[in-house]
């Protein structure tokens, strides 16, 4: 029987990142790989392109277990919000229900005695997996280049952040995808252990200066002091206590006060044997976005 995984936040960036690499190996046989769908928009977008979904909503604890039954490996996923917390709890009581082995849990990079809370929040729910017996792999990214990109192909002609001048290190969903597709299918190499994500570190300038030359036109950074973050999000929506605790992370790190903000690590060539794809190459990979 092939091992069985699932994906969670299978329709998202990181998450789609991780089924599509995946992928090869379901189509071979090696693995069953299916993917949570939390609404049956989300299955038919699996389904579009060529994956299996099972339904599974954090938010519906009846959900969680028929959706996990006889899985062997997760991919734990969720959202930018204080419920991460019970999403994972419920998450992580269904798999041990479901004999389910290891877990791979996508978290922040952050120094261990984090006094931030959307940082603290990732590294309870690792205690939990530790604590709960789980064979486990966690992964702590830094800056999301995706994030910022997404933003840049509304606005190709500058991108806006919080920190100022400040040096900041950075990763690619397509790394994070990797690293994670790696600990899923094989995990006994990856078992107990933790993976920073960062690849290279450069300031909002030296991005958009990088952006200027692969667009061939100018591209501006437009730094806003990290005190207009919160209203910001607030003005999105963004769920209060999350906000808060990142706009607090994000002054620390415009005040140079934030550990391991511009650390860079070489976790992804050492867990799939290729270097980690840095701003340059992210940019030329994706120029044709900016068409159309």
């Amino acid at each position: 029987m092939p091992r069985r995984i699932l994906v969670t936040g299978a329709t998202g960036t990181v998450g789609g990142a991780t089924m599509r690499l995946l992928k090869p190996d379901a189509d071979a046989g090696r693995i069953e790989l299916l993917g949570a769908a939390r609404s049956a928009e989300s299955a038919e977008r699996l389904t579009r392109h060529g994956f299996s979904p099972v339904t599974f909503d954090f938010d519906a604890p009846s959900t969680m277990r028929p959706a996990l039954e006889g899985v062997d490996a997760v991919f734990l996923l969720t959202g930018y919000s204080v419920d991460m917390l019970v999403h994972s709890k419920r998450l992580l009581d269904a798999a041990k229900a479901e004999g389910v082995g290891h877990i791979v849990h996508l978290g922040a990079l952050a120094a261990d005695d984090t006094p931030f809370a959307h940082f603290a929040w990732h590294q309870l729910v690792e205690r939990a997996t530790e604590a709960m017996g789980f064979s486990w792999t966690h992964l702590r990214p830094n800056f999301f280049m995706d994030t910022v990109w997404n933003g840049f192909v509304q606005r190709p002609d500058r991108i806006v952040h919080f920190v100022g001048g400040r040096r900041v290190s950075w990763i690619s969903s397509d790394d994070m995808a990797a690293v994670a597709a790696e600990s899923l299918r094989n995990p006994a190499p990856h078992a107990g252990k933790t993976y920073p994500l960062a690849v290279e570190a450069l300031t909002f300038a030296e991005v958009a200066a990088i952006l200027s030359e692969v667009t061939e036109r100018p591209v501006e950074y437009r730094p806003r002091p990290a005190s207009d973050l919160f209203p910001i999000m607030q003005k999105m929506g963004a769920e209060p206590l999350y906000a808060a605790s990142l706009a607090e992370g994000v002054a620390a790190t415009e005040r140079g006060e934030m550990p391991l903000a511009d650390a860079v690590f070489d976790t992804v060539e050492k867990v799939t044997g290729r270097p980690g794809i840095g701003w340059r190459e992210f940019a030329l990979k994706r120029k044709a976005e900016l068409a159309s």
